[in-house]
């Protein structure tokens, strides 16, 4: 079964003509040093990740507690629609777009955490395969 159009199965055929090529030894060792060496972490990328990540948690929480009992009844009957269960009734889904930015918003504050904790880690880890 080929589920490919036209117009990309010569760019199929030419990427899969390609033989893939394991990274080179230390490949990630240099990568991981070169971002350590760069310059230390500084104190604005974690404040810059909390005022990313605190004020969307804090809404997220205030939504989960005020509106629970319609989260309850919302994924009741989802799950009695998805069993079949009941067919005369279909479930409703409300996504609050909201809720979708402050997600948006506490993942990209963890990322910047993320990377600000790896400039900043002085010790060296060492993973054994």
């Amino acid at each position: 079964m080929n589920d490919l159009d036209r117009d990309e199965l010569e760019i199929h055929q030419l990427l899969s003509a390609a033989r893939p090529a394991p990274l080179p030894i230390g490949f990630r060792d240099a990568v991981m040093g070169r971002i350590r060496s760069d310059r230390p972490a500084t104190q604005w990328e974690w404040i810059f990740a909390a005022v990313l990540a605190l004020p969307s948690l804090a809404y997220l929480i205030w939504g989960l507690t005020a509106h629970a009992a319609e989260l309850g009844a919302s994924l009741s009957a989802i799950l009695v629609a998805a069993q079949g269960l009941d067919q005369a009734s279909g479930a409703d889904i409300v996504v609050d777009g909201l809720a979708v930015i402050s997600l948006a918003l506490v993942g990209i504050g963890s990322a910047v955490a993320a990377h600000a904790m790896l400039r900043g880690a002085e010790q060296h880890r060492m993973i054994i395969r």
